[in-house]
């Protein structure tokens, strides 16, 4: 076969890829797009992880906002309603002896008590009590 100039050529191989290339390809894709894929599960279950012991720790300071404040504002409602944590007086610590007026605001431990995981929070407030007449 000639061209138009008249320089012989040779038959032209069709053009496209082979199944091969294509299989290769695929292949590829599909390993690209199942990592994508995977890493998109991880952060949605980081993210509920998250979101849950957020809801927690908000839950368990809410109990501890409430022992701090249960003395001085008892008719106040929880903000969350949250059966989980239970709050509980312990015991008014020794006062220290003053030279002074005795004081009507002593310290009282407490413990906020995970019913869940028996997971124990304790701390101090300052409680209001009635001075002797």
């Amino acid at each position: 076969m000639k061209n138009r100039h008249g320089a012989k050529t040779t038959p032209r191989a069709s053009s496209g890829f082979t199944l091969l290339e294509v299989m290769v390809a695929l292949t590829i894709t599909s390993l690209v797009l199942g990592g994508l894929f995977s890493l998109a599960a991880g952060s949605k279950q980081l993210a509920v992880r998250t979101q849950s012991t957020l809801q927690e720790t908000m839950a368990a300071r809410a109990q501890i906002n409430m022992a701090l404040l249960d003395n001085d504002y008892r008719d106040l409602e929880p903000v969350i309603d949250n059966d989980r944590y239970q709050r509980e007086g312990v015991d008014i610590l020794p006062d220290v002896l003053r030279r002074t007026a005795p004081m009507n605001d002593l310290l009282q431990s407490y413990q906020i008590v995970d019913s869940e995981t028996d997971e124990v929070i304790e701390g101090v407030r300052w409680v209001r009590m009635e001075l002797p007449q």
